[in-house]
């Protein structure tokens, strides 16, 4: 088969041939394990630890250290290569999640650190090992490239989104043994009106924790679900070899080619758009899960609600991967820009109570439509806009992410729901055009080399 990524086109037997889709479901499922443990506790970090604003200063330190990993992760997978890179992040997941047993300042931010310095060439690894199995398939079947890709990245992301289910339903039905008293708090504080801690103690919400015996269960079935997950990928997931860039590359090209390649003004104009990806999770993750559910409804809730966000992502990732061949990535952009506007515009002015608890699940199951529709359509369009230089693409892709939610778990530490959201819907409109603005540059020159 073609190798389509790196510097050239190579030919190369890679047995990924006849496989690709079985290859896919493999990587899915270990993904599914792993991340059905990190995911929930993601979700539950700016919640279970809000002391001194450990949790939200956790993630930050993890996704601040992927921007580092993320540059240099074509020079990590040439030397570890692709199912090496995995294993070892789910060790680190396997270290991530024990640090929960006891979080503190010492414990927390050395593994987030760890967890951070190897999901960079975590998930570039998914996303070649995902890019070269739909290449192949597409190539032996003489099928389209985008459709192609929509499918296989649909299946990643069906298996992906499942985790929001199984992993926020341990949770809650774990958290909910215990008895909450949610009559006494004052929810005036609340949603859009959240702010830090201050000097003063003012403005901001308090979250009555559970016990730690329930914490020390939750997180004994995650730490089977992170074992579960290496051993799938260790048996099962094939190696497939690296790209001719990739095995030429050293530190050195790694920083040049993920710095170089923003030169690209395709990559460059399209930043702010891979940004508003990150924004809307850090918003989901922290703002959503904090102000808008176990403010007023206890953090037994967080999970129940994310589950029906995890269920709605699943089916709108699987549906739309099917679709993307009738519809064009164009309308599914736009349909996912408008639901993220749409629930952003209700955040800001929407200061929850007690009785709107059907609110919420409403605005979870629509942010997870559009989610579904972001998540398989972003990989797709990466791959088919730099299929010359697909490593150093899929880099600066994740540590733009990464970039992205590192400035919005930081200033969460500093500002107020409200201003948060300004941020997010700036950062969404200027996006939104850019992307337009490529997609038109590239209808062009298409347009120009068929003539």
């Amino acid at each position: 088969m073609k190798i389509l990524f790196g510097c050239k086109t190579i030919e190369r037997e890679t047995g990924v041939t006849g496989r690709e889709t079985w290859n896919v479901v493999i990587i899915s499922l270990s993904f599914f394990s792993v991340f059905t443990a990190y995911l929930a506790l993601q979700n539950l970090q700016s919640s279970l630890n809000q002391e001194e604003g450990l949790g939200i200063t956790s993630l930050s330190c993890l996704y601040a250290f992927i921007i580092l990993s993320a540059i240099l992760a074509p020079w990590i997978i040439k030397v570890l290569g692709i199912k090496i890179s995995l294993l070892i992040s789910w060790v680190s997941h396997i270290l991530y999640t024990c640090s929960n047993f006891y979080p503190t300042f010492a414990t927390l931010l050395p593994t987030s650190i760890l967890l951070g310095l190897i999901s960079g060439p975590m998930w570039t690894s998914q996303s070649v090992f995902i890019s070269t199995n739909a290449y192949s398939s597409a190539e032996r079947n003489k099928a389209d490239t985008h459709a192609t890709l929509s499918r296989l990245n649909g299946i990643f992301f069906t298996f992906y989104e499942l985790t929001q289910i199984t992993g926020n339903l341990v949770s809650s039905l774990v958290l909910n043994k215990d008895d909450y008293n949610t009559t006494s708090v004052s929810t005036t504080t609340c949603g859009c009106n959240d702010c830090p801690v201050t000097s003063s103690g003012n403005g901001t919400s308090t979250i009555e924790e559970p016990e730690a015996s329930t914490v020390y269960l939750m997180l004994i079935i995650f730490l089977v679900f992170d074992v579960m997950g290496f051993l799938c990928t260790a048996a099962f997931l094939p190696s497939i070899p690296k790209s001719e860039w990739a095995e030429q590359s050293n530190v050195k090209d790694s920083m040049v080619a993920c710095f170089s390649a923003i030169r690209n003004p395709k990559l460059l104009f399209l930043l702010p758009f891979i940004s508003i990806m990150a924004m809307e999770q850090a918003v989901l993750w922290t703002d959503f899960t904090k102000s808008y559910i176990s403010c007023v409804f206890g953090i037994q809730m967080v999970g129940f609600v994310m589950a029906s966000y995890g269920c709605a992502t699943t089916i709108s990732a699987l549906v739309t991967s099917r679709i993307a061949k009738y519809t064009g990535r164009y309308f599914l952009f736009g349909t996912a820009a408008s639901i993220n506007m749409a629930i952003f515009i209700i955040l800001y002015i929407w200061v929850p109570t007690p009785d709107q608890q059907v609110l919420v699940f409403i605005l979870a199951v629509t942010w997870g439509l559009g989610e579904g529709m972001w998540q398989t359509q972003s990989n797709a369009l990466v791959a088919l806009l730099f299929p010359e230089m697909t490593e150093a693409a899929f880099a600066n892709y994740h540590c733009t992410k990464a970039a992205s939610f590192t400035v919005y778990f930081v200033i969460s530490l500093y500002v107020c729901v409200k201003v948060k959201l300004i941020v997010v819907i700036v950062v969404l409109v200027l996006g939104s055009i850019l992307y337009v603005g490529v997609e038109i540059s590239v209808r062009r020159n298409n347009n120009a080399l068929k003539k």
